[in-house]
């Protein structure tokens, strides 16, 4: 069970995935050619990855449950100013949730294939010019299941059913997967040229740069569940009419009983009733485009010292749009309906114009577990563009996401030396985007970047939740001078030498700035969407931090956020906050770790090292990011350290090689 007094929830099951089982088998192959002639090398190949995928997951065998606030406040949809009306544990206690669920899902045994061909040609075109040139064609061939367990979602299929005062023709449908359309269309249009070149000014400076056309791993080569309709996920619906009524209880939370998967048996009409969180659809899985360049100068000095500086950009396009659901949903209130109602009027029950089709002698479909069989459903459905399905209608996100990376690189080294060698880079870079997290929205805070209204993607371009303007990485070895013909100890003896000579230390230094924080809505009030925080205080002067330090704000416990700067949008209203702030980060990097190592040889080949690490050695701490959902009381508030931060951490070990 999770509860945090502070927080407006309280869940139970809810750890999921915990009897995942699965296999996963990648082959490889792959063929190569190299021919010179003159001042050319010819390369030519191609190779292909076949990736298997069998998976098994049954999310929240025991199903799961969540209680808000909401219902124990004395007003459902208003938990008041503070955030303080209502108790999500007495909602508990009570049996009396939100919303809660259960999964049924099968294995699948998925394939998809990686195929690509190139050509390139090393051209020395004089002494100094060097050329490459090259091209790569490549194509992903989206997965197909074992047994064809698979559906895509056709957005503008026709139906063919009227609902009088809704549709003449509802459309969005589905069609199963069959031995004629295993899989999602492919992408035969991934050609990507390359360029770059080196030139040799003089023996001690370089000029270098390139171009290239790139092609990311298309988003429908990896799935892990079969389609919606060979699973069941049958909501706990504790309330149909915003709290007025009770349903459902913790005790029997699925009154109608667990409902099974319904396959094929509804054919196009599958999932009417229910949400359907399908993953594929009938359009072109396409692969993100990928425009890469840079250009660099390297000078060597004396002492064996070289400096780099360089610039490199990359301009994405067509990439996957990131989040969970997020814009895999095209079944959303569009905005402009949107505000004009509040949470209560979207809640509110409505004569239901499909209860004929879900419950009496002539009804199409059977399915218990579906509110479409009762007389009323909340105005919300009939709002939404395919108002057949209750709740989600999905299938490959948009891939339509942008991002901008610049950055200028200064790299740094002292070759060779005797007793110490130095190397440092310095990268400073902005990173901008419109969805930053990908299919891995579970990382840190990337879920919280999903989109605030689906209908006005354009309103999310911001700087990436990835950015870090500023990365110094530094990185020294010294070879102490102490030991036999050293110059300290030159003429020890054996034993001595053995106990202080030799060694060697080792250090890394890595500072970075900090992510950019997004500010949401802690009690958030938007249907469809991901609602953030007005901020106020844009064009008056004021610091949207407390005025004090990310530490001292995380040492005292006091709001690193100023909460004077933001405010709520409204019931349905979306805030006009960016995504992500690029002047409001988290705590960076500021990590040195410290290593001493001996190696002692033995004849033939045999040698034993010892080393000591100390990781984190100044102990510095990097705290996690304060709570940015605004309306919480423990708004600006950081709680505790940084995914995967440590303290200081020393380890002695030895490793013998022979």
């Amino acid at each position: 069970m999770t509860h945090r007094p502070e927080a407006p929830w309280t869940s139970i099951f809810d750890q999921c995935c915990v009897d995942t089982t699965f296999a996963h088998t990648l082959v490889d192959y792959a063929s190569s050619f190299s021919w010179t002639k003159g001042q050319h090398t010819f390369k030519f190949g191609g190779e292909q990855r076949l990736f298997y995928n069998s998976f098994f997951q049954p999310n929240y065998p025991n199903g799961f449950f969540s209680f808000d606030q909401d219902v124990t406040g004395q007003m459902p949809f208003s938990t008041g100013p503070d955030g303080t009306q209502g108790n999500s544990f007495a909602g508990l206690l009570l049996g009396y949730g939100d919303s809660g669920g259960i999964n049924v899902t099968p294995s699948v045994a998925d394939k998809s294939k990686e195929t690509g061909f190139y050509a390139q040609d090393d051209w020395r075109v004089t002494s100094k010019l060097t050329l490459n040139l090259g091209v790569r064609y490549e194509w992903s061939s989206p997965y197909t299941e074992r047994y064809n367990n698979t559906q895509f979602s056709d957005f503008t299929g026709s139906s063919g059913v009227a609902i009088p005062g809704v549709s003449q023709n509802l459309i969005g449908t589905t069609i199963f997967a069959s031995n004629k359309q295993r899989s999602a269309p492919t992408d035969w249009n991934n050609v990507a040229p390359r360029l770059g070149f080196a030139y040799l000014v003089n023996d001690k400076f370089v000029i270098r740069g390139g171009a290239g056309i790139y092609y990311g791993m298309n988003v429908a080569t990896n799935f892990q569940y079969p389609g919606p309709a060979y699973t069941s996920s049958p909501q706990a619906f504790f309330t149909k009419d915003g709290y007025a009524h009770r349903f459902a209880t913790l005790e029997n939370p699925f009154p109608g009983g667990i409902q099974q998967p319904q396959g094929q048996k509804y054919g196009s009409l599958a999932e009417w009733g229910l949400s359907d969180g399908n993953n594929i659809d009938t359009g072109v899985a396409r692969n993100a485009e990928v425009y890469q360049w840079n250009i660099g100068i390297q000078q060597t000095f004396p002492g064996k010292i070289v400096l780099g500086i360089n610039y490199s950009a990359n301009r994405s396009t067509h990439l996957p749009w990131g989040g969970y659901s997020s814009t895999s949903n095209r079944n959303f209130i569009p905005s402009s309906v949107r505000r004009m109602h509040n949470s209560d009027d979207l809640a509110g029950l409505v004569d239901n114009p499909f209860q004929s089709l879900f419950s009496g002698p002539t009804a199409t479909f059977n399915e218990s577990e579906s509110r479409y069989g009762d007389p009323q459903l909340p105005l919300i459905n009939l709002l939404r563009p395919y108002p057949q399905f209750d709740g989600a209608f999905e299938g490959l996100p948009k891939l339509a996401a942008d991002s901008w990376y610049n950055a200028l690189q200064v790299v740094f080294q002292k070759r060779e030396g005797r007793y110490l060698n130095l190397e440092g880079n310095y990268t400073w870079s902005k990173n901008m985007d419109d969805s930053s997290a990908g299919f891995n929205a579970f990382v840190g805070t990337l879920n919280n970047g999903n989109p605030q209204e689906l209908d006005n993607l354009k309103a999310e371009w911001s700087v990436s939740a990835n950015d870090a303007t500023n990365r110094v990485v530094l990185a020294a070895e010294l070879q102490l001078p102490v030991g036999r013909g050293e110059l300290i100890g030159s003429k020890m003896n054996r034993a001595t030498d053995a106990l202080i000579g030799g060694w060697q230390l080792t250090t890394l230094a890595s500072f970075q700035t900090g992510q950019p924080l997004p500010v949401t809505v802690s009690n958030a009030r938007l249907a469809d969407g991901n609602q953030r925080a007005n901020v106020t205080c844009l064009n008056n002067g004021q610091s949207l931090t407390a005025g004090i330090s990310i530490h001292r704000a995380a040492e005292y416990q006091q709001p690193y956020l100023n909460t004077n700067c933001f405010a709520d949008p409204g019931d349905q209203q979306a805030g006009n906050a960016p995504r992500y702030f690029s002047n409001l980060r988290s705590d960076g990097i500021h990590n040195f770790d410290f290593s001493v190592e001996r190696v002692y040889k033995f004849g033939r080949g045999g040698q034993v090292e010892i080393h000591g690490d100390c990781l984190n050695c100044l102990n510095t701490e990097r705290f996690g990011v304060p709570d940015f959902g605004y309306g919480s009381p423990t708004f600006g508030i950081i709680s505790g350290t940084a995914g995967g931060a440590l303290p200081r951490n020393m380890q002695l070990g030895a490793r013998y090689q022979f």
